[in-house]
């Protein structure tokens, strides 16, 4: 249950937390918590899945049929979204391994996938905010699906901005300056480093992360 609630302290003690998990690295708990979570957020936001997917879907030649309906396709995505999340955590953590050691510390990979489980909070954060601003607007606002990623960061000073361009802006938002934040005390806390070398590491790491990640948008439909 510790594991699972550190989730939550991880915004507001996360010295403590890391320590903890610099004793004892807590990876499938925590994971499994957050997957779930997800999965909760998803559904919830199924209803502006399915109209942003149905507003794709109506720009189809005439004629043109087939394939699953907007509603199963919406599911599919939850899930999918959940279930690859493991896999984007490996990369991710890898990435932070590979930046901690380029600075010259002996990086421990279980530790720091741990601290990158952990800064997952701030992803929930996030989507839970882009929840509560598409409940505002309304099901009828979303009529593509950039209308279902709500701007929090770069994005709002470059509204038009789509592709790969438009995922690095809203990429760099409040929500992942703050996991940044997080994981350079995780790195400081788990290995001992300076803080210099904590929040360099995890600075280098969100900017890797980021250029490869936003690579993903470019596999997404455009309205």
């Amino acid at each position: 249950m510790g594991a699972v609630l550190d989730l939550v302290r991880v915004l507001f003690e996360p010295g403590a937390v890391f320590d903890r998990v610099r004793e004892r690295p807590r990876v499938l708990v925590p994971l499994l918590t957050v997957m779930v979570v997800s999965l909760v957020l998803g559904f919830l936001a199924r209803p502006y899945i399915v109209a942003a997917i149905t507003a794709v879907m109506a720009q189809r030649p005439a004629g043109a049929s087939g394939g699953p309906s907007p509603e199963t396709t919406a599911t599919l995505q939850i899930v999918g979204s959940a279930v690859f999340l493991p896999l984007i955590v490996l990369i991710a953590a890898g990435i932070l391994w590979i930046a901690v050691s380029l600075f010259g510390e002996q990086a421990n990979y279980r530790k720091l996938l741990s601290v990158q489980v952990y800064s997952l909070t701030l992803y929930l954060l996030q989507a839970g905010a882009g929840l509560v601003v598409l409940g505002l607007r309304g099901v009828e606002s979303v009529s593509s699906p950039a209308d279902l990623q709500p701007a929090f960061g770069l994005d709002l000073l470059v509204p038009n901005a789509t592709g790969y361009l438009g995922a690095v802006l809203k990429g760099i938002n409040v929500f992942s300056i703050w996991g940044v934040v997080v994981q350079g005390i995780g790195v400081t806390r788990t290995h001992g480093t300076s803080r210099e070398t904590g929040y360099g590491a995890a600075a280098l790491a969100f900017v890797v992360s980021l250029l490869v990640f936003s690579l993903f948008a470019l596999l997404q439909p455009s309205s």
